[in-house]
Formats: C-alpha cells, structure tokens, sequence
C-alpha cells in the first residue's frame, strides 16, 4: 500500500505554482506551494526523501522558485531541485528567525513563511558557493578534524606519562620514536603508550598529506599566490581564505568582508550612547582562527603590523588587538581579491603619514 503525498487536506496538486517554500528534515519534507502573489495553493509531504519522490514531485514545476533553510544535510536535496529546473534560494535561517518570530512553530508555517518571504522579495538568503569552493572547504574541515584528534591523542599521551612522572614530548616522529626505544612506562600503561603514540603517527601522515594538497593548490592558482604576499600568509590560510570568501564582488566593501566573517564588533547605540562590544562571531569560526594565526605571524615579519598591534595592545589589551590586527589582514587581502594586486606594506606607511 503506497503512503499519501499530500500533508493537509489538498487532494490534487496544482498545475502550476511559482513559488515553493521547503521545511527540509532528513526523512521528509514539507513544501509550500504558492501563487505568483504569494498566495497558498497547497501544503505537501514528500514522506520518504528519496532522490526519485523528490524529482517525481519538483519536476512538475519547471521553473519554480525554491526556498530552502540552510540545514545540515540538503544539499543532494538542492541538487535534485536544480536538475529538475528550478531555481533555489537558500535562507539565513538566523535572520528568518528574527523576521518571522512566532509562539506557533510547525513544519507546514516553516515552510509557508519560506514561500511567502520569497514571494515577496523579502527572503534573506545566503551565499552558494561553487563546486571548487564546496570542495576545498570540505576539505578544510577534514583537516581540522584530523588535527583536533591528533591533539586530543597527544593530550592523552601526556596526561599518562604524567602519572609516573615521566613526562616527555611527542610533537615529532623522532620524540615518538625515543619514547618507543625507552620504554619508560609500566607495562600496562606502555601498551596503551604505545598505542596512542601510534595512533598519533597515524593522524600526523594524514595531516601532511593534506598539507602537500593545499601548497599544492596555493601555489597554483593565481588569487592564492597573491593573497601569500600578505605578512603571515601561508598556503593553508590563503587557500581557505579563498573558499570562504568566493565571488568577492559580492561584498561592496572591506568592512562587509569582516563583518561576514564575524570579526566586527558589536555596536551598542542608543540616545547618546554609543559603545563598541565584542567581535560577532559569525560566519566561519575556522576562518577567523586562521586569520588570528596569521596575524601572530604577522608581528614577525612586518614592522607595520608590529606597531599597530602595540598600539592597540597600550589601549585595549593583548586579545582585542590580535584581533584588530587580524580584522586588518582579512581587509587587506579582500582588497587584493578585488583588484588583483598584491601586498605593499608602503602604501600602509603612506596612508599614516598622511
């Protein structure tokens, strides 16, 4: 016995309809049909997300405008919608929120509200990046999960070592190596010793494996290259700089780029007071760390950098200032994006002086 299709009340889908609004979940779906003013003609369950009930459903409606939410999971979901003609908005779901705040949260005014705010041209969505920037962000994230383990292993093996006394490093393969040669534990806890210093070689020959990809892919393509001139700059920072950003003409300016990836402060105004709070955090957390890396490895090689961060520190503090430093270098380098140039520390001397 086949399930139903329909979700509410609706016996027959319509022949046409210009807007969709989708509340993706990993089992089903529920979509919004609308008219060309925004109207409900339907509300409808894919009961089973499979590749095949979904282009069934969506490949009546070629042309239609989708709006999805930016969910874990949907973008084979996204796939399906755009071969089978349509043309996909993805939402902020942050700032869905804030528009659309209800007391009454359910699937089918989820995807409504999606319809609707589509329709209306009041939809805030957020950036789709290409296959190339999908691919080296992906890859990204493997890295940084390949170095969280090796460092929650190497914390591991510490922390054993530190119940005998008998702490030692195993940062390299030659630390490694000794305190295999040593063997300073008991027995129990050397097997486990053992076990853990090889499961961090293990993670180490992955990470340089992903290290040789990335310098690999900076060295190049041509907006990686440039964006290495920049003072603490290297080949794994200019590369996901480069994922994260994407089309640079999508930001009108410098700030825009720092605000997107959370680095602008919080602005507290009212009456007259005014107040600036902590950065926002938003946007990719990864790339903001990168660039706070970037920026301590600035400070050894730039005399520019150096003196501001010094600056910055007398006022505010040693974080706030590694931060306006960083803030500096992801303005800079969307600048060198933009106009494809590359770094030229006189003219930031220049603009002092003047």
């Amino acid at each position: 016995m086949k399930k139903r299709t329909t979700y509410s009340k609706p016996t027959a889908i319509p022949e046409r309809a210009s807007f969709a609004g989708i509340d993706y979940h990993k089992k089903f779906a529920v979509i919004a049909l609308g008219d060309e003013n925004g109207s409900v003609l339907g509300i409808f369950k894919i009961f089973n997300n499979d590749e095949n009930n979904v282009r069934g459903f969506f490949s009546r409606f070629p042309g239609l405008q989708c709006a999805i939410e930016n969910c874990r999971g949907k973008e084979w979901f996204v796939e399906i919608l755009k071969e089978s003609g349509c043309m996909v908005s993805i939402s902020n779901t942050y700032a869905v929120k804030l528009i659309a705040e209800s007391r009454c949260k359910t699937d089918k005014i989820d995807a409504r509200i999606l319809m609707e705010l589509l329709a209306k041209g009041f939809l805030p969505t957020v950036y789709q990046p290409t296959a190339e920037e999908t691919a080296l962000r992906e890859q990204l994230r493997w890295r940084t999960a390949l170095m969280r383990s090796r460092t929650q292993y190497k914390n591991r093996a510490h922390a054993l070592m530190d119940k005998e006394n008998k702490g030692a490093k195993v940062g390299s393969t030659k630390s490694r190596t000794k305190i295999f040669e040593k063997q300073p534990l008991s027995q129990h806890r050397q097997e486990i010793l053992d076990g853990q210093l090889e499961v961090i070689e293990f993670f180490e020959e992955l990470v340089r494996a992903e290290d040789k990809r990335f310098e690999h892919l900076a060295n190049t393509n041509a907006d990686t290259i440039r964006l290495q001139t920049i003072p603490g700059f290297g080949p794994l920072s200019s590369v996901a700089y480069f994922a994260e950003i994407g089309d640079v003409s999508r930001f009108k300016n410098a700030r825009k780029v720092s605000g997107y990836l959370g680095l602008a402060s919080r602005l507290y105004s009212s009456s007259d007071t005014r107040r600036l709070g902590p950065i926002t955090k938003q946007g990719s957390g990864h790339m903001r760390w990168l660039l706070v890396q970037s920026a301590w490895m600035s400070l050894r090689t730039s005399p520019y950098f150096l003196q501001r961060f010094n600056q910055i520190k007398a006022r505010r503090g040693k974080g706030p200032a590694i931060v306006a430093i960083a803030r500096m270098l992801c303005e800079i380098a969307y600048r060198i994006l933009r106009d494809k140039t590359t770094y030229d520390e006189s003219r930031l001397w220049a603009a002092i002086a003047s």
